[in-house]
């Protein structure tokens, strides 16, 4: 008989998958590397496996912390992409970037690429052409699923077109209002969570998996390090969230101090058991300011404040 270990759910410790994706030159990359700093923490170590050219590294001096990065050349097989996922944990990566996943699906040695390959070869078309790319695709997918840290995929993106008729009758071409992945149909769907990048850098939310991860993401403007910060307290909602302080400088001090401040907090905090009450009663009572960094990310020096702060307010009233 197979033995099963049956214990209450949690969401402490998700690893999320997110799906950045747009047309070229609307900010792809950058918002995955400001995601993926505030997901890390201040130190946290970021990897870009790079198969653009090493487009990521143009912004090598502007992402407070820095990353590391590698090129993902071709031939861009399911194979290569899995052994990148591979190379980037086995790095020590607080979190992952794989930009641009579309390659595995519509480049050289790609899915596309490979059945192209076996039509080529067999002589005739059909689905036979597609069996052992599909199952290669496979294997990709289900190891970004079973990845130990959380990974940010970027994907090109177009405006697909369709024919259609107008008001008189005649043949034209319709565009979509907005665009769709370059990657396979159902790709996406695996994600934690999907968004158009958009012109202005603005995102278009496309799929939030719990209805709180919304809260983490721009209604408008674009993507920042606070959108990261906001992500990685939804992935840890008990509320210490000490695993992301792991690899810090003072760590030790830092968890005692963020200890200290959750039972200090315990009247302010509510019934949640995040920081998200408190943070929104410290403001409101000056105990932070409007300005300050969420608590997991704030500095020692930061944390002293309001745990001072929230001391004078809590037992001088």
């Amino acid at each position: 008989m197979t033995n099963f270990s049956i214990k209450p759910a949690t969401r402490q410790g998700v690893k999320p998958l997110i799906v950045p994706f747009s047309e070229s030159g609307c900010g792809k990359t950058y918002s995955s590397l400001l995601l993926a700093r505030g997901l890390a923490g201040p130190n946290g170590k970021i990897v870009m496996a790079d198969s653009e050219s090493r487009r990521g590294s143009l912004y090598a001096d502007v992402i407070p912390g820095g990353f590391e990065t590698f090129d993902l050349s071709s031939p861009f097989t399911p194979a290569r992409y899995i052994a990148a996922l591979d190379a980037i944990e086995q790095s020590g990566a607080a979190v992952g970037i794989v930009d641009s996943g579309s390659h595995e699906w519509d480049s050289i040695g790609g899915v596309l690429d490979m059945a192209g390959e076996n039509e080529e070869k067999s002589g005739r078309p059909g689905l036979h052409n597609w069996k052992t790319p599909k199952l290669e695709h496979a294997k990709f997918v289900q190891r970004l699923m079973r990845s130990s840290i959380p990974l940010i995929v970027c994907l090109r993106a177009k405006y697909k077109t369709r024919q259609g008729k107008d008001e008189k009758g005649r043949t034209v071409i319709i565009k979509d209002d907005f665009t769709s992945p370059i990657q396979a149909e159902d790709f996406i769907f695996e994600a934690t969570c999907h968004f158009e990048i958009l012109h202005d850098h603005s995102i278009r939310l496309t799929k939030c998996s719990h209805p709180d991860l919304r809260k983490c993401f721009p209604a408008t403007g674009p993507i920042t390090i606070a959108h990261g910060e906001a992500l990685a307290r939804w992935c840890l909602p008990e509320g210490l969230g000490v695993s992301r302080l792991e690899g810090r400088a003072g760590d030790d001090e830092r968890k005692a101090l963020i200890r200290e401040l959750w039972e200090l907090a315990a009247p302010a905090r509510g019934t949640r058991k995040d920081w998200t009450e408190f943070e929104t009663w410290a403001v409101k009572h000056t105990v932070m300011g409007d300005g300050d960094p969420p608590i997991l990310s704030m500095t020692i020096e930061q944390l002293r404040a309001v745990i001072a702060a929230t001391k004078t307010h809590l037992f001088t009233q």
